[in-house]
């Protein structure tokens, strides 16, 4: 019964960590780090819907995609990680009303952002799971492929981070690239990280009398 109820404690820590990064770091500083809500903000500027519109189709679709790929497994994984992250960030936002960054540098708290969401993606992803939007792309490109989740996420992003740092100006893009490096790199190490304490702790107890 732990054992069955373990994965998604996991994801609730996950999902509660992403929505902290996003609200304190992310969304007050005006930063982009790729994912269905770049892509929403781009698409924003030619389709006559809000950027809320889109990105609920956009993630509704992708949702779809992995049931149909990834298998219902993982897919129910990724489902509530999707809803517990997008519903802790609508809760915490309001909550917190913060007027101004937390940190007076974009650079700074793209760095500091991007490690904690990193950390948060890591620990739902090793557990199959994801925040939604192109994590799952991510997810299914592990699954056909020898890509490691933080360079799938990065092929996944980096176009979506440019073309958002030039509507959005040269300080924006280049702290949300810096970001996003951070971000990728940071998650692949993070599942390395996680996976070495699992092996120790079970050998440690496979060694016990």
């Amino acid at each position: 019964m732990k054992k069955r109820f373990l994965p998604y404690a996991l994801i609730l820590l996950g999902s509660l960590l992403y929505a902290l990064s996003t609200v304190l770091f992310i969304f007050p500083s005006g930063l982009l780090l790729g994912g269905t809500s770049g892509i929403s903000v781009i698409l924003n500027a030619w389709l006559p819907f809000s950027p809320g519109m889109i990105l609920s189709a956009i993630n509704v679709l992708l949702l779809v995609a992995a049931f149909v790929v990834l298998g219902r497994g993982m897919a129910i994984k990724t489902f509530v990680g999707s809803v517990l992250t997008t519903l802790l960030i609508g809760v915490l936002e309001p909550a917190l009303n913060l007027t101004a960054p937390i940190l007076a540098n974009s650079y700074l708290s793209a760095i500091v952002g991007a490690a904690v969401i990193a950390l948060a993606s890591g620990i739902m992803f090793y557990v199959d799971s994801s925040s939604g939007g192109t994590d799952i792309v991510a997810l299914i490109l592990r699954k056909y492929s020898k890509f490691d989740i933080g360079k799938a996420l990065l092929l996944t992003d980096v176009l979506i981070v440019i073309v958002g740092g030039i509507l959005a100006g040269w300080e924006i893009g280049i702290a949300s690239f810096l970001g996003l490096l951070v971000k990728t790199l940071g998650i692949d190490l993070v599942i390395f990280l996680i996976k070495q304490i699992v092996k120790k702790h079970n050998i440690h107890k496979e060694n016990q009398p």
